[in-house]
Order: C-alpha cells, then sequence, then structure tokens
C-alpha cells in the first residue's frame, strides 16, 4: 500500500527557496503500471525519489504498507529500499568494476543472503531478462539494452513490491525500447510499476493509468482509487517482517578490492609511497632491535667475565655517573662598578666532597659471605671468593739455564729477573714494570667445573679438582702469551733474551739459539711445581736490622733445608674457550684451585710471618724498596743474570707487589721507582674473602641476585651498607640509553614522512570519493546505509595501508638481510633484525594511520545525497 497525502517539497536555491512538490495527494493499487507524466521541471523525478525513499518531502504524509514514515528511522528506510522498492534508471547505473551478476547480487547482499542464494536469484533474475549468457561480463562489454536489462534484474531479484523507472528508454533506441517496455509490462502483472516518462506514446501504449504532472501539482489522473479501493487500501495492516538491510564487511571489501583491481598502477604506486614513512621507522627500530640484541648478547657473553663484585674498596660508578654533570649553572648578579668573585675554592671542595663520596668501604663480614652463600642456587653458576693470596711467592719448579744446568726457582724471583733483562733494553725499558700487568701467571679457578665446562672445550686431560692439579687455559684463538710462559720458566735466559731481540730487530739476535714459537701438549703438561709453606720460604731475620729487614725470602729451593712439606702441582688439563664463548669466566693463564687455597690458609695461619703481621696490626704493610738510594728495606733476596755475555750479580729483589698506577707512570717517567708492598693478605692470613664474584646464570638470573643483595641492605636500616659493582650493567645501561635517544630521534625524524603519506591517503580517498559518487548512489538507492558507504572507503584505506605495511615489511626484511650481510663479517654478529611482532605491529600502525587518513573522505562519502549521486557522470 502507497498513499501520498499533501506531499510536498522545497529545496533551497542559493538564498532563495523553491517549491518543486505544491502538494501532491496520491494512492496507488498493488498491482498497476502508472506512468507519470510532464515536461521537465514538473517534478516528476522528485516524486519518484521521494516514492523510492532516496529523498524526503518537506511537509505531508507519505505512508507505506499502512505506517507513517515520519516514524522512520534511516535503517527503516534502508529496508524500505531494499525490500520493497527497485530502482530502473535512464543511465543503468552499474558498478563498472563489478561483473554482470555481481550488481545483480548487490542487492541481495545488502539483504543478507548468503553466497548460494544469492548467485541462484541472481541468475534466475538474468535468465527472466534474457542475459543467462552473460553472467560474467563488466558493463563496458554490454550493449545499452543488454544494460538495462541488468538494471531491470537488479530491480527485481529481490522480488520488491513496487517498481520505479527513471526513463527507462530515455538512453536507448526505438526498437530496444519497445523489448524493454514489453519486459517492464510483463513485470507489471503481478506488482505496482511507476515509471517517469517523458514519452506520451509509450505511456499510452504500455501503462494502466497516467498521471500528469505541471509545476509541482497533479494536473490529470486518468484511473484515480475508487472510495471502495481507498478504504480496501486504508485498512490493510503493516507487515511485522523482520528484515535487514546492511552490507557485510566481506561485501565491502570485495568492492574495495575490485575498484583498486580496476585501478591497479594507481593502487601500487599509492601503497609504495604510502609505506616510504612506516619503511623509514621499521629500518630505524630494525636497526635499534639488532643493535639492543647485539649488546644483549654481547651482555650476555660478556656476563662471564665480568661477575657481579663485592670489595672491600671500590668506586661507586652508579653514584658517579648519577653525579656527573655537564656543567652547572651558577646565578650571577652584576653590579655595576664591581667586579664579582668566582667561588673556585666553594666548587672544588664540593667537587672533592663528591668524589670522595664515590669511594666506598665495605664491611665484608663473615655474616655476610655467608649471606651470599645462601643465595639460591637458580639464580648462580658460580660463586668465587676471592683470599687475594700471591701464590708466586711460594711457587717453585726447575729452571733450565743451559742444556744441562738448572735450579729451582720462584715465580716471584724469575718475574724479578725477566723484569731486569727487559730494563737492560732502552726500547722496552720504560714498560719493564708492567709485565705483570700484560699477564696473568697465577690465579684461582671459580668453583664449579659444570660451569668452566659450559664455557671451554678439554683439549687435553682434565679440569683442575684437587688442591695438587692446577691447569691452562688458551685465549679464543687456541694461544697464551709468551709472557706467562717465561715467567713459569718454559724459556730460560737466553731464550727470553732472544726473542727481545727478534722482535727489535737488533744486530745482537743469535739465529743459532732455537725461537720457541710452540709447545706440545706434553711440554706444557710435564711441567712440575711445587708449593712450600710460608716458613720455610721467609725465614726471620735475626740480624741487627730487623727492623727494617724482618724476613729474608728464599728465592731457590735449593736452600730449603727440606722438600718434604711442599705440594707437587701437576698441570692436568689445558682448555680453550667454546666457539661461541668470546668473554669466558677465564683469561688465558694458569688455574689452582680452591682446595689449593683452603690449605694455604689454614697452613700459613701458624706461620710466623702471619703472627708478625697479627702483631703488627690488620693494616700493616711490609713496604719494600730503597731508602734514599742506600740500604733496601723490606723483605729482599739476591739474584743474578747474564745479559749478552755480561754478568749481573747479586742484585736486589724485593718481595711483593707493585701499585699499578706507579708502573704505568713509570713508563712515561722512568725516574719514579715502583714501591713494593706485601700485606697479610698475600702471605694467605686472612681467611676472609675481600672479594667476592658472583657469576650469574643468564641477564634475567643477574637482576634477581642483585635483588637478592639489596636485600642485605633493605633489613636492617642501621646495618652499613654494601655496595656491589656491576659495572657491565652501568655501562650497557648508558649505551642502550644513548641507542633510545638516537632511535626517538630517528623514529621522529621519520614520523614526517609518515604525515606527508596520510595527507596524500587522505587526498587519494578523496579523489576515489569523487570517482565512486555513482555507485554511492547505486549503493543507497539498493538500501545500503550511510555507514555501509563509509565502511566502503574505510575498506579501501584498510586494503592501501594493509598493502603499503607489507610493502614496508618486506622492504625492512631485505635491507635488513643486506645490512646484516655486509656487517656480519667485521662484526661477527647481526646489528639488524626485525621480529615477527614488530612487523605486525608496524603494519597495524600502517593500516591505522591510512584508516584516520580516510575518516575525513569516508565521512565526506557517507552525507553525500544519493539523488545527487545518481546524476552525477
Amino acid at each position: 500500500m502507497l498513499v501520498l497525502k499533501n506531499i510536498k517539497k522545497e529545496y533551497k536555491v542559493a538564498d532563495t527557496k523553491f517549491l518543486a512538490l505544491k502538494g501532491i495527494n496520491l494512492d496507488f493499487r498493488e498491482n498497476e503500471f502508472v506512468s507519470i507524466l510532464g515536461p521537465s521541471g514538473s517534478g516528476k523525478t522528485t516524486l519518484l525519489n521521494i516514492i523510492g525513499g532516496l529523498d524526503h518531502y518537506s511537509e505531508g504524509q507519505l505512508i507505506i504498507n499502512g505506517r507513517e514514515t515520519s516514524e522512520f528511522k534511516e535503517k527503516d528506510w534502508n529496508v524500505y529500499r531494499n525490500h520493497r522498492i527497485g530502482f530502473i534508471f535512464q543511465s543503468y547505473n552499474l558498478i563498472p568494476h563489478q561483473s554482470v551478476i555481481s550488481n545483480v547480487e548487490l542487492a541481495l547482499t545488502i539483504a543478507g543472503l548468503s553466497k548460494e542464494e544469492r548467485t541462484k536469484k541472481a541468475k534466475e533474475a538474468l535468465d527472466k531478462v534474457g542475459l543467462s549468457d552473460q553472467y560474467y561480463k563488466k558493463p563496458n562489454q554490454l550493449s545499452g539494452g543488454q544494460s538495462q536489462r541488468v538494471a531491470i534484474a537488479r530491480a527485481l531479484v529481490n522480488d520488491p513490491e513496487i517498481l520505479l523507472a527513471d526513463e527507462p528508454t530515455g538512453a536507448l533506441d526505438t526498437k530496444t525500447s519497445v523489448q524493454i517496455m514489453d519486459l517492464i509490462k510483463e513485470v507489471a502483472k503481478d506488482r505496482l510499476v511507476i515509471m517517469v516518462t517523458h514519452n506520451p506514446d509509450l505511456a499510452e501504449k504500455y501503462s494502466t493509468r497516467i498521471i500528469n504532472l505541471l509545476d509541482g501539482n497533479v494536473l490529470d489522473d486518468s484511473n484515480p482509487l475508487t472510495n471502495k479501493e481507498k478504504e480496501s487500501l486504508y485498512n490493510k495492516k503493516p507487515s511485522n517482517k523482520k528484515e535487514q538491510a546492511k552490507m557485510t564487511w566481506w561485501t565491502t571489501f570485495k568492492l574495495s578490492i575490485q575498484n583498486l583491481l580496476n585501478k591497479r598502477n594507481r593502487s601500487i604506486l599509492t601503497s609504495i609511497a604510502s609505506s616510504i614513512g612506516i619503511i623509514g621507522i621499521s629500518l630505524v627500530l630494525s636497526l635499534s632491535f639488532g643493535v639492543q640484541s647485539f649488546i644483549t648478547k654481547t651482555q650476555e657473553d660478556m656476563l662471564s667475565g665480568n661477575p657481579i663484585t663485592i670489595t672491600k674498596s671500590a668506586l661507586d660508578l652508579e653514584s658517579m655517573m648519577s653525579g656527573m654533570t655537564i656543567g652547572e649553572k651558577v646565578e650571577v648578579f652584576k653590579e655595576i662598578g664591581y667586579v664579582g668573585v668566582e667561588k673556585v675554592v666553594e666548587m672544588i671542595a664540593k667537587r672533592s666532597q663528591q668524589s670522595s663520596s664515590m669511594f666506598i668501604e665495605n664491611d665484608i663480614t663473615e655474616e655476610y659471605i655467608n649471606y651470599v652463600l645462601d643465595m639460591p642456587k637458580e639464580d648462580y653458576a658460580a660463586i668465587y671468593l676471592d683470599r687475594e693470596i700471591d701464590i708466586t711467592n711460594n711457587l717453585y719448579f726447575d729452571f733450565y739455564e743451559n742444556d744441562t744446568e738448572f735450579e729451582n726457582i720462584s715465580v716471584s724471583a724469575l718475574k724479578t729477573i725477566y723484569t731486569s733483562i727487559l730494563k737492560e733494553n732502552e726500547a722496552t725499558s720504560s714498560y719493564a714494570n708492567l709485565i705483570s700487568n700484560f699477564t696473568n701467571i697465577l690465579a684461582e679457578a671459580p668453583n664449579n667445573s659444570s660451569y668452566i665446562l659450559e664455557q671451554y672445550d678439554i683439549l687435553e686431560g682434565k679440569v683442575a679438582e684437587s688442591k695438587n692439579e692446577i691447569m691452562l687455559v688458551l685465549n679464543s684463538d687456541g694461544l697464551i702469551s709468551d709472557l706467562t710462559l717465561a715467567q713459569l720458566g718454559y724459556y730460560n735466559q737466553k731464550q727470553f733474551i732472544n726473542m727481545i731481540l727478534k722482535a727489535l730487530d737488533d744486530p745482537k739476535y743469535d739465529s743459532s739459539i732455537v725461537d720457541i714459537e710452540k709447545f706440545s701438549y706434553e711440554e706444557l703438561m710435564n711441567k712440575k711445581f711445587v708449593w712450600y709453606p710460608n716458613d720455610i720460604v721467609f725465614k726471620e731475620n735475626n740480624l741487627p736490622n730487623k727492623e727494617f729487614n724482618p724476613f729474608y725470602y728464599n728465592a731457590y729451593s735449593r736452600d730449603f733445608e727440606t722438600n718434604d712439606q711442599g705440594i707437587e702441582l701437576k698441570v692436568v688439563g689445558i682448555l680453550e674457550p667454546k666457539e661461541h664463548i668470546n668473554y669466558g669466566s677465564l683469561t688465558s693463564g694458569f688455574y689452582y684451585t680452591n682446595e689449593l687455597t683452603n690449605h694455604i690458609i689454614e697452613n700459613s695461619s701458624e706461620s710466623k710471618i702471619v703472627k708478625y703481621f697479627n702483631e703488627k696490626g690488620d693494616n700493616y704493610i711490609i713496604n719494600s724498596g730503597k731508602i734514599n738510594g742506600g740500604g733496601e728495606i723490606g723483605i729482599t733476596f739476591k739474584y743474578s743474570y747474564n745479559y749478552l755475555g755480561e754478568d749481573r750479580l747479586n742484585l736486589t729483589g724485593f718481595v711483593g707487589k707493585t701499585n699499578q698506577m706507579a708502573d704505568m707512570i713509570g713508563a712515561i717517567n722512568p725516574n719514579i721507582q715502583s714501591l713494593y708492598s706485601l700485606t697479610k693478605r698475600d702471605v694467605g692470613g686472612e681467611p676472609l674473602a675481600s672479594k667476592i664474584s658472583i657469576y650469574p646464570v643468564n641477564l634475567k638470573h643477574k637482576d634477581k641476585v642483585t635483588e637478592y643483595l639489596d636485600n642485605w641492605n633493605n633489613m636492617d636500616e642501621d646495618r652499613e651498607k654494601i655496595v656491589y659493582s656491576d659495572n657491565l650493567s652501568i655501562v650497557f645501561a648508558m649505551i642502550q640509553n644513548i641507542i633510545n635517544v638516537i632511535t626517538i630521534a630517528l623514529i621522529g625524524f621519520t614520523t614526517l614522512a609518515l604525515v606527508v603519506s596520510c595527507v596524500m591517503i587522505a587526498i587519494i580517498t578523496y579523489v576515489s570519493v569523487v570517482e565512486r559518487v555513482k555507485e554511492i548512489g547505486v549503493i543507497r538507492s539498493l538500501g545500503g546505509s550511510k555507514k555501509d558507504v563509509s565502511n566502503l572507503f574505510v575498506a579501501e584505506t584498510v586494503i592501501i595501508g594493509l598493502s603499503a605495511g607489507i610493502i614496508a615489511i618486506g622492504f625492512t626484511y631485505l635491507a635488513t638481510f643486506i645490512i646484516n650481510l655486509i656487517v656480519v663479517k667485521s662484526l661477527g654478529s647481526n646489528i639488524a633484525g626485525f621480529p615477527a611482532h614488530y612487523a605486525i605491529i608496524m603494519i597495524s600502525i600502517s593500516v591505522l594511520l591510512t584508516v584516520i587518513s580516510g575518516l575525513i573522505p569516508s565521512r565526506s562519502a557517507a552525507k553525500k545525497d544519493p539523488v545527487e549521486a545518481l546524476r552525477t557522470e
């Protein structure tokens, strides 16, 4: 049922108002063929659009199936156009990038029918209009008559109650017009057909009722309804059938994909251009992630070689870093006629106070050591308690001076001899005192064989475990320093001197002396060392100079009265870092066991030299050197050597360690003499460790280790805090912060490209809206909502954004591969990386940005007047 009561339609033209319909009163039967005639501007098409729900009246009542349309919401109008109305347009209004059957299916798609049902009905409708062989052609492949038949099939496919035809034959020749009119007349047998036409002959021939309009008024009606027909019509109850009119997202995407494929070259270029900003950010993230991964991997590698340490005296690097400032701004008040005083003294005092606070003294007690040892075992691989014993004073070996002669000498004594030999040569004299800093002769290994075997391969033998076992650790190239081997007696004096001469291209080099460039495993492992207790090595000095020389040192074991108290140490294994280990817990050198350390501590506690230290006090140090170039003080010994045929006899050697800083300064200024110092710790008199090294399992567990150590300070506020050193984290945190700043800066810069891309997407989407205005009108005429139209262009931006993102990610992976290919040889590791979740995030950002860019154009598309849209060419 369709009833129009006093329908008026007013348009605004510039500043004036134009009344297109001036009060139309019409009733329509459910089954009749009505032709509306009238000259141009009489209101024919306006009336048709109001009946079809494409346009809305200004005043009056439009009653559809007993329901007043003033109650209609947007959804109701969409359902009405989709299920009650079928439109046939003069210009066909087919969507060019869709096939014939897809054009016909569109109304069914909006109605929510399944794919199978849509295809069946669309084919039936096309068969009915004689196009059974044209299903998959595009509109541009059809004639005018065929195109109009497709339009009729589309109008009929949803079996509408009302068929509206606007000049259906206006663009056709006479013969085709007759065919189309015959088809429409056939359709009108079981429904209401309202046709607008300029041709009175067609109206007379085919229609059952002719209505003439003039200047917005009904001039004549050839077959108005009788009162009885009106009464029957008005008493009809409205339908309560639940219907929908909504485009699915799949249809929306399908239409957008087809449109983009129809303009594929432009679409490809748009996607590539849109991807530039994403490529820039992705490459920055790729490099940032790669560098961060490289740093993390390096940190993991360096973790074993850089444990968390707690020492008695330490530099609080964290406080130092937080206290550093680029510059302090001092507020200055200038006064004419006066000169201000810059407070340099105050600045120095404050700086000095700040610097002194960076040095801390930790009170490492037995309680604290036990607390550390009670740490959860799953968090650390090994804990090394360093008692800082100088084993070189007590370790002796057979030293072959000639092919047949040898003597037992201590490591300390031989180190002194070779240091003196280096001083003989002008080229090496400045660096002679640095010999001990270049090499790690002997040290205690972490007390965990499994941890060592995780990092090192055994080339020969086994890992040292007993107190009489030592092992040799090579570097990653399978080498050991010649200085280390020389100080342990693997080179005699002649060979050592000859090595120096050869390195300096000295003419005194003796080519007859064999240069030893490699040692067999057998040669290295057959070397025997003997550790002697303090009371054998250090003898009390009962002479008058006891105040300056409390003990004298036996540099040669041949002077010992008995050798049965010594412990013979044997090299039982040769180890090399595993291929993937760059920074192991052990540097190259010789290592003894914790078992030997415990034995030394136990044996040394009752030794005379330790008791001497106990009498003098815990902080007492025996310093060795010369008084104004005169007599020696401290603990000394006599040694001799021969340099190129010249004997150096009865020289004085000093026992103890030298200051590393003084050695470095001495390399610059030879006049500065090193001072030797010997402490209670050096001779094994301190059972408590002065340094604790904790080797975490990995970086994740390292955080748990530091958290555990922090708990010690938090448990008791009155307790003196213990500060640990985690230098690795501090350094890498600084690097990480720098990388983050650079990354943010680069992303900020590349974001400009994204902004340009967004503007471009908005422009291109707007162009697409302009190009598809007629399609918008068609979709609205078939029952599509404003939201459906908006979604159509949102889908297009999603597809472009998705394509741009995929292109960007593909290029990023390619660039990442090339970058890594270039740098991997020099760095030995990849420097760029782009994980899958980064790719997903960047694609999502690309889609999101393009959608945001297309929101304004898509909304403008949704606001298009469907009537105006259908008129667009």
